[in-house]
């Protein structure tokens, strides 16, 4: 039986290539856990590599949305608002003003986070991300996190597991606060890739916005971007405030647990496929094991890594 939960996911014409093998994956392990699923379409691109692939890939997402997944799950496509009326109405429910940024100073997304909370009919909303992957294959984990969010008044975040269970019961490359039962951690802040909140609580206390660092926000100016923080930033900096607990856990039986590709190529996106089957069927070495980034040893990352470093080098010398 379905869950009162809204599952939630963003999207955007740039995201094809990875979201046509990874939507299926995402619904298949979650969709029979909830009651509504909202695919949040960004209308809007971004600067530099947040407009990458839009417009080339604009009709093949489309028809990756309408002739593939709408006919065969149960969601609803939702294009993002970025009318003044609806841009108001979002502001005041999450920060109590009459307008918020559409983009952080980098010319990601920032309205949309927001936008897609909002859309979700009910009160408890898992986000994720369209890069994200999901191993354990639990069909219990979003009744436990249910438990977790109304059992504690505190528990303002509850996340899968990040990266598949260790057997010495670590995770690795997180910021822990504290351990607080097998495979169950306090953890510090919150990451937007995938997250699972009761909206409501926004309506006792709003978020603040802020600008970023004096060099990020050179940066926004420079590139013409609002010189808006990160909305993970800000949400942490909310739960400081209201001393909020961020709870990841793995569940019971196999659980739930994500993964998340720290670099993109054309070589990546084939093979997606493949990696997404080894998720599932949980044929991973034992480097992964606790980590939450995919591992070389998962999928060889050194042509990606190789590129980006020559990027890199190509703009610091043109500056």
């Amino acid at each position: 039986m379905s869950n009162k939960v809204t599952l939630q996911i963003n999207l955007a014409p740039g995201d094809y290539l990875h979201a046509r093998h990874l939507l299926k994956h995402q619904l298949k392990v979650l969709s029979s856990q909830v009651s509504e699923i909202i695919l949040t379409v960004d209308t809007k691109p971004g600067k530099g590599r947040f407009a990458q692939g839009w417009d080339e890939y604009q009709k093949a997402f489309h028809n990756l949305l309408i002739a593939d997944i709408q006919p065969n799950y149960r969601v609803k496509i939702i294009q993002v608002d970025y009318s003044n009326e609806t841009k108001a109405k979002v502001a005041a429910y999450f920060f109590g003003t009459k307008t918020i940024p559409e983009k952080d100073f980098r010319g990601g997304p920032f309205y949309v986070y927001f936008f897609g909370i909002y859309t979700a009919i009910n009160n408890l909303v898992f986000h994720l991300d369209s890069d994200v992957l999901l191993g354990g294959q639990s069909t219990t984990w979003v009744t436990e996190a249910i438990d977790r969010l109304r059992n504690d008044v505190n528990c303002f975040i509850v996340s899968p597991l990040p990266g598949p269970p260790h057997p010495d019961d670590v995770v690795i490359g997180q910021s822990v606060a504290k351990k607080m039962a097998p495979y169950t951690y306090l953890l510090n802040g919150m990451s937007t890739r995938l997250f699972m909140t009761d909206k409501s609580k926004f309506e006792l206390h709003k978020l603040k916005l802020k600008q970023p660092d004096l060099r990020s926000t050179a940066k926004a100016i420079v590139e013409k971007n609002p010189a808006a923080e990160l909305p993970e930033v800000l949400i942490s900096d909310y739960m400081a405030r209201h001393q909020y607990k961020r709870i990841d856990f793995l569940g019971t039986g196999t659980g739930l647990w994500s993964l998340h590709p720290p670099y993109r190529s054309k070589l990546f996106y084939e093979e997606l496929p493949k990696i997404i089957h080894r998720i599932e069927t949980n044929d991973l070495p034992p480097q992964q094991l606790g980590f939450y980034d995919i591992v070389d040893e998962v999928f060889d990352w050194a042509e990606a890594r190789k590129a980006l470093s020559k990027n890199r080098w190509w703009k610091r010398l043109l500056q």
